[in-house]
């Protein structure tokens, strides 16, 4: 509530130009939804370039079914702590940062430790590195307030780690590569350069 409360702030104090702003701070509520509270910056290179990070952190409850059919367990309740880290570059097609659609090539990390909530010593941690590109269109009003939404390809690589009985309580997952699709949305709040 905190967070919200400063936004809040942030959206009421603020009083921009859309073509005066060197640099928007944003989040993608999404992915409040999952328990993946990312904040970040788009900074201005140019009318048509920016540079942007979303760092985040992971964090919840989740509810483990066995993938395993000779486990006698049906489900186990688990909490989930990790972070997130999304550096992305930006070409805006029409010359008029940051409204207007853009193409983004970005890399991804991410890393999660899932720990059983009835043995603390069993968890499993998983990390995700990889990137590809998405298309996307971003439109900002009067009061600095700005949304955007993409979408696109992305390819990563997962490796995972288990320790304690974790993996023979029937919940192991494999190491991965493949291909996903990457889809959100971004609020955020502008800022005038600085004299």
């Amino acid at each position: 509530m905190k967070r919200i409360a400063l936004f809040a702030l942030i959206a009421c104090g603020l009083q921009v130009q859309a073509q005066d702003m060197s640099g928007i701070i944003k989040t993608n509520p999404l992915g409040w939804l999952a328990g993946q509270y990312q904040f970040g910056y788009e900074h201005f290179l140019s009318e048509k370039m920016s540079v942007q990070v979303l760092p985040g952190g992971i964090y919840g409850s989740v509810t483990l079914f066995p993938n395993d059919s000779t486990s006698n367990l049906t489900s186990v309740g688990a909490g989930r702590v990790g972070v997130i880290v999304v550096p992305e570059f930006r070409y805006y097609f029409d010359g008029d940062a940051p409204d207007g659609m853009y193409i983004a090539p970005f890399g991804r990390y991410r890393s999660v430790t899932t720990t059983l909530n009835n043995d603390g010593n069993s968890s499993q941690t998983r990390t995700a590195i990889g990137g590809g590109f998405v298309l996307g269109y971003q439109y900002s009003l009067a009061n600095g307030l700005t949304g955007e939404v993409f979408l696109g390809p992305q390819f990563k690589s997962t490796t995972t780690t288990s320790t304690g009985a974790y993996d023979e309580f029937g919940f192991a997952v494999d190491d991965e590569s493949d291909t996903g699709i990457r889809f959100g949305i971004n609020i955020g709040f502008g800022f005038r350069p600085v004299p």
